[in-house]
């Protein structure tokens, strides 16, 4: 006589596949995350940026994760087929309680070693045949719904293997339909799982909530398998291990109470309510969890276009701004600027204003996120204003970390104007710098920019931390501030929004590249990033520019297209220096005087903007 068929052992088996069915799925989600980390962590030293805690990983995680990833992946491999066998023995000693595998005899293992060979040859006939790795989702389930069908009918002792192993009598039909249907849903609990545990669900998840700049992965890895920090890696594990342990533990209650004999249908009944209850617990939190959290709130599979229908919001530009340039052949190059971004938004508050309560309303995890970022970063940068995009930059690392967030932040310190607001965000960068040992170039990096600002104090505290040499450090910059008057027709010109660049990052904006080189600039929006400071002229047409390092700067006018059209030669423009040479506290300018060459229609030549 057998033990009766129990709650308890059905959820004990299922406990064992749940234990053991982590460690396959761990292995097969992070294999190639695990083999390239040590190269990621070295080239997150080799950026030269420096680190923030947000990015930061522990000392025991980096050596821990290195060693395993070091490991021989023949050593790792070698683990797979030692876990499925454990599977494997655990599921027939649920399908043949009644089989003592240590007391057998020589034919009843040989009887047994056949039926495995058979199941193991249908097995790889049955996968070659469906190929689900080929034909997606659905083959998995097929290929998982008849694997298990057969598998039920094979080694049940309601089956075949009590037929011929335990001398059973010929099952009945009430047994082969509970095998014929349990055995179908286990396959499809089964493959749920997979799905849900394979590569191309970590590589998406590593992909829509973390992007690591393409620069640093690895030739032999793909994109997605590198868009990973510490928050984003512990996440998925816990996401990856969790749902192979739920999982793993449903499918082998399942299979336990489908399989196992039982003495009564009371027995059965019993059983396979212990086996639906966790079940049918997981699937509705799986579902909702699913649909409620990765489609709903992190935007799964969702594009842009549905995100702007769903908020109102309109796709176009809204408006068009006009830009001259001092060129280097001493003439006045004309850009345009069009309020939308590359994203396809435009610069509108409005616009603004829902993403921002988008993204805070979704807590900056969604797979829109990294767009709507870039559309913020394209609205800070058609605006020219450097503090909100190092506002935009600090956001990003602290919510959602990515590398290349701090690259802009660091750019954007390094060319803006020497004001409070802009220094506040470099003690912020210098703060949430992780506290175990940054690299020798990422501490040059944070000395050369206290010393920009002129914190001699903290900039020689990086510059010992980094053991930089004397010859390397920079000294502590000085600064002085551009001032001038602009004129629109022999008057005072009010509004006029005046810009500088720096004039090594102007290049692009004031070089012609030949003759036919004469038309209208067209810049991407977040080539703008670059302009360091932004003013407008009061009333008297006077502007004051703030605080800039010594140096060569170039001067920018800003104009509403309606006011002077993006089109050569409508304003002649008189004294306006291609370059400005800042080496005092105050440079002014002189008098810049501009002409309407074009009377446009409805407006005087004569009236001032």
């Amino acid at each position: 006589m057998h033990k009766p068929l129990t709650v308890r052992q059905v959820w004990m088996t299922g406990l064992w596949f749940a234990l053991l069915g982590m460690i396959p799925s761990f292995l097969r989600v992070h294999y190639e995350t695990l083999r390239i980390l040590p190269s990621v962590l070295r080239s997150l030293d080799a950026s030269g940026l420096p680190v923030p805690d947000s990015l930061a990983w522990t000392t025991v995680m980096v050596r821990w994760i290195s060693a395993i990833g070091s490991a021989a992946p023949v050593v790792r491999s070698a683990v797979l087929p030692l876990i499925y066998a454990l599977l494997v023995f655990i599921a027939l000693r649920a399908a043949l309680p009644l089989l003592n595998l240590r007391l057998i005899d020589r034919q009843t293992a040989l009887r047994l070693a056949g039926l495995l060979v058979i199941w193991l040859g249908c097995e790889a006939l049955l996968f070659w045949l469906i190929s689900p790795q080929a034909k997606g989702f659905r083959a998995l389930m097929l290929f998982a719904g008849l694997s298990c069908l057969f598998t039920a009918l094979w080694f049940s002792a309601d089956g075949l293997a009590g037929r011929w192993l335990a001398g059973r009598n010929v099952p009945g039909g009430w047994s082969l339909l509970r095998l014929t249907v349990g055995g179908i849903a286990c396959g499809f609990a089964g493959a749920l799982a997979l799905q849900f545990t394979s590569f191309d669900f970590g590589a998406a998840l590593y992909r829509f909530m973390f992007d690591f700049p393409s620069v640093f992965v690895p030739p032999t890895a793909s994109q997605g398998l590198a868009d990973f920090n510490p928050k984003g890696w512990t996440t998925f594990l816990f996401v990856s291990l969790g749902i192979a342990a739920a999982g793993g533990f449903c499918w082998g209650s399942l299979w336990t109470a489908v399989t196992a004999p039982a003495q009564s249908y009371p027995e059965r009944t019993r059983a396979l309510a212990g086996a639906m209850v966790p079940l049918a617990a997981v699937t509705s939190v799986g579902v909702w969890l699913f649909y409620g959290v990765v489609i709903g709130r992190m935007d799964y599979g969702r594009s842009l276009a549905q995100m702007a229908e769903r908020e109102q919001i309109p796709l176009g530009p809204a408006g068009v701004d006009t830009v001259l340039i001092p060129t280097n052949d001493g003439g006045i190059r004309v850009a345009r600027i069009p309020f939308q971004t590359i994203v396809g938004f435009p610069n509108e508050p409005s616009v603004t204003y829902k993403v921002e309560k988008y993204l805070q309303g979704r807590d900056y995890q969604t797979t829109l996120a990294r767009t709507l970022f870039v559309h913020l970063h394209d609205v800070r940068s058609i605006d020219w204003d450097p503090v909100r995009s190092l506002e935009v930059d600090r956001l990003c690392i602290e919510r959602a970390p990515r590398l290349q967030f701090v690259q802009l932040m660091v750019e954007t310190l390094s060319s803006c104007a020497i004001t409070p607001e802009a220094k506040r965000y470099l003690d912020w960068l210098g703060s949430r710098a992780r506290p175990y040992r940054q690299s020798q170039r990422a501490c040059q990096t944070m000395g050369d920019l206290y010393a920009r600002f002129g914190d001699e104090g903290r900039a020689q505290e990086w510059y010992k931390r980094g053991e930089i040499p004397e010859e390397l450090r920079k000294p502590t910059a000085r600064t002085g501030k551009i001032s001038g008057t602009i004129i629109w027709n022999g008057r005072p010109a009010e509004g006029v929004r005046v810009g500088v660049l720096r004039r090594e990052t102007a290049l692009p904006f004031t070089q012609r590249r030949g003759p036919a080189d004469q038309g209208v600039l067209q810049v991407r929006p977040f080539n703008w990033r670059v302009v360091s400071a932004v003013v407008a002229t009061d009333s008297t047409g006077r502007f004051e520019l703030p605080p800039l390092p010594y140096g060569e700067y170039v001067l920018l006018l800003r104009f509403e297209a309606k006011r002077v059209p993006p089109t050569p030669g409508a304003v002649a423009v008189q004294a306006l220096p291609e370059a400005v040479s800042l080496d005092t506290p105050t440079e002014n300018i002189g008098k810049v005087e501009l002409s309407q060459r074009d009377q446009l229609p409805g407006r005087r030549p004569e009236g001032a903007i």
